[in-house]
């Protein structure tokens, strides 16, 4: 009898540790969701039982073309100082494998490992209350569809186009091969209907009429954040300014002693050849001659260097702080 009564009291005993550590002998369900659009799929999928979210992985896909960047290279320059705040964090992981056109970056999150308070500062990171590490599906799903993620039940994610993966971010060498008219009878110049084509319509259309011919300005933002843009001015329907800027971009190839070494008669082509994708470019066509200006910014420091060009060839340079 004593026998079984001890079996019988080891067997409540082990009821009662169930009942205590429950959660973690439930089956995991998983949640998925995905926002999409301005260049970015991002999908996003929590693993939990009953409310508790006990980790969670995310994947994006991000287009260069969405950052402002001209290529892998710009795009590096602005992801990877982000990338570097995720590393070495217990419990989390973060990876980004850049392409020709676009990055992807996986993201996991183990909630039974990871501190809360470590991580909430850290970009696109949200938590109400970190006072423990318990995080809530039901809140969580909440904060997500207040942001534009939509539950995905079918597995039928939006996608990018083959067209929107393969196709090259708007470059210096795009922007070069607007042509500036010469006079009102040139047949050869772009006009606003070329760029139109191209580019879509203008985001923003200023028009002036004083005296004489219409002067118009029009500009189209290469990006969701309105950092990058190109924008033309017109007399009449002659464009003879255009302008492309890209705050964002930086460039690791100038500094202080190749800015000393580029001399004055140096070539336009040459410039951007030996330094890349500038940070902003500004053309403008009088006549028979054209003025242009090339500025690029250090990636290491706020230093800036502007170079002036006359009919193609450098004329002046300048560096500032």
């Amino acid at each position: 009898m004593k026998r079984q009564h001890f079996l019988g009291s080891a067997f409540i005993v082990l009821i009662f540790t169930l009942l205590l550590s429950g959660c973690s002998l439930l089956p995991e369900k998983q949640v998925h969701y995905q926002r999409f659009g301005n260049g970015i799929d991002m999908r996003l999928t929590y693993y939990a039982r009953r409310d508790r979210v006990t980790r969670q992985e995310t994947r994006s896909t991000i287009l260069y073309s969405a950052l402002g960047a001209s290529d892998k290279e710009s795009a590096k320059q602005i992801l990877d100082p982000l990338s570097k705040r995720f590393q070495g964090i217990t419990g989390l992981t973060e990876k980004i494998t850049y392409g020709k056109n676009y990055a992807k970056e996986k993201l996991t999150i183990d909630y039974k490992k990871v501190n809360l308070k470590k991580i909430k500062q850290l970009p696109g990171m949200y938590y109400s209350n970190t006072k423990s590490n318990r995080i809530s599906l039901k809140k969580s799903e909440e904060f997500l569809k207040k942001n534009k993620f939509v539950k995905i039940t079918d597995n039928k994610y939006k996608k990018f186009t083959k067209k929107e993966l393969t196709q090259r971010t708007y470059s210096i060498k795009d922007f070069d091969k607007i042509k500036l008219a010469s006079s009102s009878i040139d047949d050869d110049a772009t006009t606003i209907t070329d760029l139109t084509k191209q580019l879509g319509r203008p985001d923003s259309t200023q028009k002036t009429k004083s005296t004489g011919e219409e002067r118009s300005m029009y500009l189209w933002y290469l990006t969701p954040s309105k950092t990058a843009y190109v924008s033309v001015y017109t007399v009449g329907n002659r464009i003879n300014t255009k302008t492309l800027n890209r705050y964002q971009n930086t460039d690791k190839k100038i500094n202080s002693s190749v800015f000393d070494s580029l001399q004055n008669g140096i070539a336009y082509d040459t410039i951007i050849n030996t330094l890349g994708e500038p940070t902003r470019a500004t053309v403008f066509r009088n006549g028979s001659n054209t003025y242009a200006t090339l500025t690029y910014r250090d990636k290491n420091t706020t230093k800036t260097y502007t170079f002036y060009f006359t009919n193609e060839k450098l004329i002046s340079k300048r560096e500032s702080s």
